[in-house]
């Protein structure tokens, strides 16, 4: 039931009083004994109220059950009585004939007018059809059509089966409750028909209890809901008492509570007034001792208020500070960033407006922080005018939604003139008042030079893979074809001996010995290429070598090309090979003078120094593993045709020409010399333009040590004595050796691997002065045949024999003690003089 204004106001008051109850009591020690007594009589004060409330509760419970059973009984007694006219008529009904319908409406009428709470009369016959109806028309007419004409028919048989009168609680279109009371008529034993009366419930029970209690609230319901209830409000706090009143075969649920009045009279102030008055006698008690402390309480609680408020100002003032800082840490936040963030609105009708925006941009194009506005057109005016039309269609896209995220990448001018290049990132969000624009712009610069640094090492990277890969390659060929070689040039030699000067025989000989020389040459340059061929280093002056060779090659070069020298003064001397530094220098002006041919032009060849960074070292076209620091620099350019990327990429490559085929190693054996000399290349060259090639050599380099030059003597003339291990798994180059070393008197053994070689060695380790030993054998290398060797007997004499350079196959014997080297291919004449020089055992003949 819904709170009235009053209740609500109680409430109100109630919950205002509960929060006087947290303010805190005088301390214990000084209100002990007021406290005490006080307590005793407010509790002696509330068990009195209590006891004579609980009196007056008791009261009141008996009148409203004395009520209850009251207005139960006038309930069941009233309805009885108003349907005795009507049962009555019935009755004259059963006897009567038929025929007189009109004197039977004309009692109905009569009865209707003599109980204002009837409303209309209905007789039926056996059948159910109307015989009576009265009245005809107006409030009063009982509708056997009307929804609740199925209920009316059950009633009526329901009547007619137990032969006793049936009511039921019916309600018309209005929601007015009627109570339709069924007789069924029965003579000698048979049906005679149906009477119906129809009542106004609710006028009914108006007028039963216009004799209630006074005092009371009567509400009555039955099954489907409530029927009456009398007037006025039920009050808070009364007990409600239930019952049920009985009519006919109806059962009707009564609630009976008391009234406003009946409660004032049973439930007086008296025990209000007794807990209330001990209470304040109570409070009277330790209200002296409170006054003497009230002051002071006040007082505090006054400055403890004053403290609040002044924490509270303080935390606000706080806040303020907090928030003004944080705005600004904000702004310097989006300022320290390395990106550039900006943020806009874009209302329903369009309207563009700025939020926030950083000061990197500014930074970022070197333009003062007031150059930006926020509005598109500012950040248009920086942008390349390559990019600024595309960009231009995006902020268009952007502003009218037609899109509502964007990632780009533009180029924006600075205001030195220089690019740099950005990447944005654009994001809509949908707010109330249309959209909301975030942005963050990145100067990617690096990023893009990195990865272009990124894809240039790679490059770098595959090409000296490659270069690696085709110089393996041309080392293991070369390997192979200086064993094919030894065969051949030595039995040519051998057989040139042989014969007297004077056969024809000679002159094929003599090319054959020339042919396989001009291999073997062959085999140094693959090697060279490979960066394998041997270093005879000494200090040599590059603008000399390079102003010799530039000399000899004039006549060589069309009279249509000039040469011309640029040397700088002081360039420090290198540590190298001449030879090898000349094939260079020869092979770039070679290069040179045919990218000019016929139609005549200029190569320059200049001499100077550099200090290289790690940076400057990395653009480098050939740079493998160079550190930072001075090099002396050979640049030959010429006005040629030049060269696209693609054929830079395959310049040094054995066997590639722009030219005609068959020009060989010669530019390709220039990047091993030039690696094994711990230098580089780079490559400068456009199509109609020339190119420029840069030659690095690391200044100051460290000697190396020159390799022995072994004196030649014919090979007549040498006579040994003593026996030779010898150890190669090649049956020809085995051959030759044997025959050779058999001619000058000296005793062998042949083993065809390792393996073998350290069996023979070591059942008869005294018997040999020398051990001729190949490099690369099956089974067993070089290497650890010569550690087995050692271990067995550890002063034997070692010549190592390989087609491999003599510093690359000695460093994987270092600290081993080798007696000497010999390379391959090599000429009768050079494998006794290798005896020679470091056995120390042939006699001149």
């Amino acid at each position: 039931m819904p709170l009235n204004g009053s209740d609500r106001q109680s409430l109100d008051e109630s919950e205002g009083l509960g929060g006087a109850d947290e303010v805190s009591l005088p301390s214990r020690d000084w209100y002990a004994l007021p406290v005490l007594v006080g307590a005793s009589i407010l509790l002696a004060s509330v068990l009195a109220a209590m006891v004579l409330r609980n009196a007056e509760n008791r009261a009141l419970e008996a009148a409203v059950d004395a009520a209850l059973d009251t207005i139960t009984t006038e309930i069941e007694q009233g309805v009885d009585r108003q349907l005795y006219g009507v049962i009555t008529l019935a009755w004259k009904w059963k006897w009567s004939d038929g025929d007189a319908r009109e004197n039977w409406r004309r009692e109905a009428r009569g009865l209707i007018d003599e109980l204002p709470l009837l409303h209309g009369i209905v007789w039926l016959d056996k059948d159910y059809k109307v015989l009576v109806h009265e009245p005809a028309t107006g409030g009063g007419v009982i509708e056997l059509a009307a929804p609740d004409r199925e209920i009316i028919l059950n009633a009526l048989k329901l009547s007619a089966k137990k032969r006793r009168i049936v009511g039921v609680v019916t309600e018309d279109p209005d929601q007015n409750k009627f109570l339709m009371v069924h007789i069924a008529l029965h003579a000698q034993g048979k049906p005679r028909g149906f009477a119906i009366g129809a009542y106004g419930l609710e006028s009914l029970l108006s007028r039963i209890f216009v004799t209630e209690p006074s005092g009371f609230r009567v509400e009555v319901a039955d099954a489907d809901g409530a029927i009456w209830e009398s007037p006025g409000e039920t009050p808070l706090g009364g007990p409600v008492r239930y019952g049920t009143a009985s009519s006919l075969n109806l059962n009707w649920d009564i609630a009976v509570s008391p009234s406003t009045e009946v409660l004032n009279t049973y439930l007086t102030w008296l025990p209000v007034s007794i807990g209330f008055g001990g209470a304040f006698f109570a409070l009277l008690t330790g209200l002296a001792l409170y006054m003497g402390v009230d002051s002071r309480r006040k007082a505090q609680r006054l400055q403890l208020a004053n403290l609040r408020l002044q924490n509270e100002m303080a935390l606000r003032d706080r806040a303020e500070k907090v928030t003004s800082e944080t705005e600004a840490e904000l702004v310097e936040t989006l300022n320290s960033l390395p990106v550039h963030v900006w943020s806009a609105t874009v209302s329903s009708t369009g309207e563009y407006v700025p939020r926030r925006m950083s000061t990197v941009l500014a930074e970022i194009s070197g333009q003062p922080d007031d150059f930006f506005d926020g509005s598109p057109e500012g950040w248009l005016r920086v942008l390349h005018p390559e990019d600024r039309a595309d960009a231009e269609k995006i902020v268009g896209d952007m502003l009218s939604g037609r899109r509502e995220r964007v990632d780009i990448e533009y180029r924006l001018v600075r205001a030195d003139g220089s690019v740099r290049y950005m990447s944005d990132s654009v994001r809509t969000t949908h707010i109330e008042s249309g959209r909301r624009l975030d942005g963050v712009s990145r100067d990617v610069t690096e990023m893009k030079e990195a990865q272009e640094e990124r894809l240039q090492l790679e490059s770098r990277f595959q090409q000296s893979q490659r270069l690696d890969s085709l110089g393996v390659l041309a080392g293991g060929v070369a390997h192979d074809f200086n064993n094919l070689l030894v065969a051949m040039l030595g039995h040519a030699r051998l057989a040139e001996e042989d014969l007297p000067p004077d056969s024809p025989v000679q002159r094929n000989l003599k090319s054959v010995i020339k042919a396989a020389r001009q291999a073997g040459d062959l085999c140094g340059q693959m090697l060279a290429y490979a960066g394998k061929v041997p270093i005879d280093t000494q200090s040599i002056e590059l603008e000399g070598v390079v102003q010799e060779i530039g000399d000899l090659l004039r006549a060589s070069i069309p009279s249509s090309t000039s040469i011309r020298y640029s040397f700088d003064k002081e360039v420090p001397c290198l540590r190298a090979d001449a030879s090898q530094i000349r094939q260079v220098a020869l092979n770039l002006i070679t290069n040179a003078s045919e990218s000019i041919g016929e139609t005549g032009g200029e190569i320059m060849l200049s001499v100077r120094t550099f200090e290289y960074s790690t940076e400057d070292l990395s653009k480098m076209t050939f740079s493998e593993d160079l550190e930072p620091g001075q090099y002396v620099i050979l640049t030959v350019s010429d006005t040629g045709s030049g060269m696209d990327d693609a054929t830079k990429e395959k310049l040094f490559e054995p066997f590639y020409t722009t030219k005609f085929a068959g020009r060989g190693l010669g530019l390709a054996a220039v990047v091993g010399i030039v690696r094994s000399h711990g230098g580089g290349i780079d490559i400068e060259s456009e199509v109609d333009r020339g190119s420029t090639v840069s030659v690095l050599f690391p200044a100051g380099a460290a000697d190396v040590a020159a390799l022995p030059q072994p004196f030649r003597q014919e090979l007549g003339d040498r006579r040994g004595q003593g026996k030779v291990l010898l150890v190669e798994d090649e049956d020809a180059a085995r051959e030759l050796a044997r025959i050779v070393f058999e001619r000058a008197g000296i005793e062998v053994v042949e083993a065809h691997d390792g393996v073998e070689a350290v069996a023979i060695f070591q059942a008869q380790p005294d018997e040999f002065r020398w051990v001729l030993l190949d490099l690369t054998m099956p089974r067993m290398d070089g290497v650890e045949t010569y550690s087995r060797l050692r271990q067995v007997r550890p002063d034997v004499q070692v010549i190592l024999c390989s087609g491999y350079p003599e510093r690359a196959a000695m460093a994987r014997f270092a600290d081993l003690g080798l007696a000497g080297f010999l390379k391959k291919p090599y000429e009768p004449e050079e494998l006794l003089d290798c005896l020679q020089l470091f056995g120390k055992s042939l006699d001149t003949a």
